[in-house]
């Protein structure tokens, strides 16, 4: 089952369905694991399926769209295959590498991805974190003298990013566990205490106008930042090849 902290993939509904395929893709296979004696008639299936089962690890959307287009290209295939997801360039790009990915893994029976649960946590942070920066933020740049309905509007929309993100942050954290380069839960809390700051000041009627203004900038800063942050789904030492 999937993960009560993994975000609802309905914006996925319309995708084109991809193909499987015995595939060989456009970066070499960090790891094929293949048995020696291959033909052995006391290997059990089990341990025949693991001895045939080739695992490739990715490191970038790039390598998630050659996958994509090699099977799209050679067609269809049942042969076991673990995708290991190492990392991606940023939790911008997750939106789109989890559209990508998730229908090559969930049409097939044959393809496991362990770090998908938290692609689909990272990609939920970056469309929650991209709201903010297109349809938030800008309603908020215009300075006003007192909180218009439009504004207002901004600020409980605020509020409700500043629970998901923290909720979603938590939930990335505990599904990496301990790691040693986790970049993206630091900073999402960062950016929750800041939000939360923001909107508890302007919903008690204690600031708006000119603070609100003058924090903005430091605001609008962070969610760049969040969004350019590089993710580290596992460490490289600890991604067997085996």
């Amino acid at each position: 089952s999937r993960s009560a902290c993994g975000v609802r993939s309905d914006w996925l509904v319309g995708a084109a369905l991809v193909r499987r395929s015995r595939i060989q893709p456009a970066w070499s296979p960090s790891g094929v694991a293949r048995s020696d004696c291959a033909g052995s008639s006391n290997s059990s299936p089990a341990v025949r399926q693991k001895e045939m089962t080739k695992l490739y690890k990715i490191h970038s959307h790039a390598q998630i769209q050659d996958l994509q287009a090699r099977a799209d290209e050679l067609g269809h295939s049942n042969e076991h295959m673990d995708v290991n997801l190492v990392s991606l360039e940023s939790v911008r790009i997750a939106c789109e590498s989890y559209a990508l990915l998730c229908p090559l893994i969930m049409e097939s029976g044959s393809w496991e991805c362990p770090e998908l649960d938290s692609l689909s946590v990272v990609a939920g942070l970056s469309l929650e974190i991209q709201k903010l920066e297109h349809d938030v933020l800008p309603q908020l740049m215009v300075q006003e003298a007192k909180l218009e309905r439009g504004a207002l509007e901004a600020i409980l929309l605020m509020k409700n990013s500043e629970i998901k993100l923290s909720h979603l942050g938590k939930c990335f954290k505990e599904a990496l566990g301990v790691l040693k380069e986790d970049l993206v839960s630091a900073q999402v809390k960062d950016l929750s205490i800041v939000l939360n700051d923001i909107v508890v000041h302007v919903l008690e009627g204690n600031c708006y106008g000119a603070w609100l203004q003058a924090r903005l900038p430091v605001l609008i800063q962070l969610v760049t930042d969040v969004l350019e942050t590089p993710v580290r789904f596992c460490d490289p030492d600890e991604c067997s090849d085996e």
